[in-house]
Formats: C-alpha cells, sequence, structure tokens
C-alpha cells in the first residue's frame, strides 16, 4: 500500500536535500529536508495542515546527492487517490 510519496533509490543516492510537494495552484503542501532516501517515515502521507486532501495531481521537486558529490533536481508529478 502506497501510504506515503518520498524519494526512492540506489546506495548511489546518499542524501536528499529537500522534497516539496506543490499543489495545482502552487501552494506547498509539504517540505522535508535532508533525510536519507528509501526512509518512508519522511514521505508525505497526503495531508496538509493535518487535513485530509482531495484526489488531485501534486507535482513534486526534489534535490538529490549522489555519493560523488554531484546534485540533481528531480521533478515530476503524483497523483493523490484515497
Amino acid at each position: 500500500i502506497n501510504d506515503r510519496f518520498t524519494i526512492y533509490g540506489t546506495d548511489q543516492i546518499v542524501n536528499i536535500e529537500s522534497l516539496m510537494i506543490f499543489d495545482r495552484w502552487g501552494n506547498q503542501v509539504f517540505q522535508a529536508l535532508n533525510f536519507s532516501p528509501n526512509d518512508e517515515s519522511i514521505g508525505w502521507d497526503g495531508r496538509h495542515r493535518g487535513e485530509r486532501l482531495n484526489n488531485q495531481v501534486f507535482v513534486y521537486v526534489a534535490k538529490v546527492v549522489y555519493i560523488d558529490g554531484k546534485t540533481e533536481t528531480v521533478r515530476g508529478d503524483v497523483t493523490l487517490l484515497r
């Protein structure tokens, strides 16, 4: 069950500097900073300020740090379904 959205990756990713999620109007609904990849406990649970959000498409932006020190900004969308 996909209860949380987070960044997954191989052992080549050492840190997620930031993960931000925005609604279709550009409002930030989630932010997590400096966490390890594959950690579902840090992920977004589809809530904003404690309120469950309705089904819709959200945009995510993540800054990923690799083992060689390089960083990459990853963007995409995620659909919230309940």
